[in-house]
């Protein structure tokens, strides 16, 4: 991670955007102090502003111009945009804005409060793929059982697995919420360790031992929509083995036999945002003379049970309108799918500018599932870079993935 610089992320944002920071956090600035300066000029001004603050003002700026520094990249937009409600209005305020610096300043002025929630999205999407990291599989979930009675009867029984033999009972807290954008269920779990002594100074400035409880950190996401579950437990295949036991018995109320997952993962429920790019530059579809995109066909699955799925497909005509448009003006969302939808399946079509040997102008089909492109093979070379970059920049894929190896599936937690 960059370090951090509050210098360089004031000149990244611009200065109306600065000015409503301001004023939204009710951070007074000189009566006289002039917006419309040059863009250098008022980046000097406000640094200026900032150095000469007492220091428990700027103490407090600073922890926020920090979290707006941490999260402003597609990752940190992405955590925010998770912990943001569906029909929040920042999911139509941010592609509108210049970088994700700016989007960041934004969310902080209008919605500092997603910051805690969003803080725990992103620290678990930084850890994944690292160590104490896995990907397993299960058929897909029609109910999650996350009330306070089935959560608490939960860290009982986790609280109890994790005590030795001979020991105390430990406390076990757990915090689930969802991760609105990708169509996740996040479980934020601790798990009292062995008692430690620490040395620390006190308030004689004096060094005293303090007994602390330090807590085991788990944590597990899952999406019902696919089955897909990932899971970050320190402490090896047993720990993940009794999470996942646990889990199943009082979150799904069935037993479980998750399978290790060996192939990327697509979150297709970005694509109900649509196809702007929030930096130009990440794909330049006037190079590939690229004249529209449109979502042609997707197989939706209703959120909440019973577990519905519903294809949407417009006609074929280049200018009909896409899937999302024919979901808002037949308002499914608010009859059959009133609880909202995940996108299990989707048709991204790609429509290019006519040349002189073909005077229609051909047209790419990308055929999305959740496990990645599944007629990635049958394109050109230059085709499938083009698809995956787009999905990228969309953050539907991370960057490094790619199916172009087989599934691979192997039972890797026994019951």
């Amino acid at each position: 991670m960059v370090a951090f610089n509050y210098r360089q992320l004031i000149r990244q944002v611009p200065a109306h955007s600065w000015k409503f920071y301001f004023q939204a956090r009710k951070r007074a600035l000189p009566e006289d102090f002039e917006w419309d300066m040059a863009v250098d000029v008022l980046a000097d001004a406000l640094i200026a502003y900032i150095e000469n603050l007492n220091s428990v003002v700027a103490d407090s700026l600073h922890q926020e111009l920090r979290l707006v520094h941490d999260f402003a990249s597609r990752r940190g937009i992405d955590a925010l945009r998770n912990a943001a409600p569906k029909d929040s209005p920042l999911h139509d305020d941010l592609p509108q804005l210049s970088s994700d610096a700016e989007r960041a300043l934004w969310v902080m002025a209008n919605w500092p409060e997603l910051y805690i929630r969003a803080a725990a999205i992103l620290a678990f999407n930084i850890k994944v793929g690292g160590r104490g990291w896995k990907r397993l599989k299960i058929p897909p979930c029609d109910q999650l059982y996350r009330d306070e009675p089935e959560i608490q009867t939960l860290e009982a029984a986790l609280a109890a697995a994790f005590t030795p033999r001979k020991g105390v009972q430990r406390a076990c807290q757990i915090e689930t919420f969802d991760r609105h954008l990708d169509g996740g269920v996040q479980m934020g779990i601790l798990i009292e360790d062995n008692p430690q002594r620490q040395l620390e100074f006190g308030q004689d400035d004096r060094v005293h031992w303090r007994d602390t409880r330090p807590p085991l950190a788990m944590d597990l996401v899952i999406y019902p929509a696919s089955g897909v579950i990932d899971i970050l437990a320190p402490g090896g295949k047993k720990a993940q083995t009794i999470l996942l036991t646990l889990f199943g018995r009082h979150i799904l109320k069935k037993s479980i036999q998750p399978q290790a997952v060996f192939e990327p993962m697509l979150y297709l429920n970005r694509l109900r945002d649509g196809f702007e790019l929030f930096d130009d530059g990440q794909v330049d579809l006037a190079a590939h003379q690229v004249e529209r995109i449109r979502l042609t066909q997707a197989r939706l699955r209703s959120a909440l049970p019973p577990s519905c799925d519903v294809t949407i497909k417009p006609t074929s005509d280049r200018e009909s309108p896409d899937t999302v448009e024919c979901v808002r003006a037949h308002k499914l969302e608010h009859t059959l799918l009133s609880s909202g939808f995940n996108i299990i399946e989707a048709v991204v079509s790609l429509y290019f500018l006519p040349t002189k040997s073909n005077r229609i102008g051909r047209v790419l089909h990308i055929e999305l599932k959740q496990n990645g492109i599944s007629n990635l093979r049958d394109m050109t070379e230059e085709d499938a870079k083009l698809a995956e970059s787009l999905l990228i920049a969309w953050g539907v894929m991370h960057p490094g993935a790619s199916n172009t190896e087989p599934t691979k599936l192997r039972e890797d937690v026994a019951q």
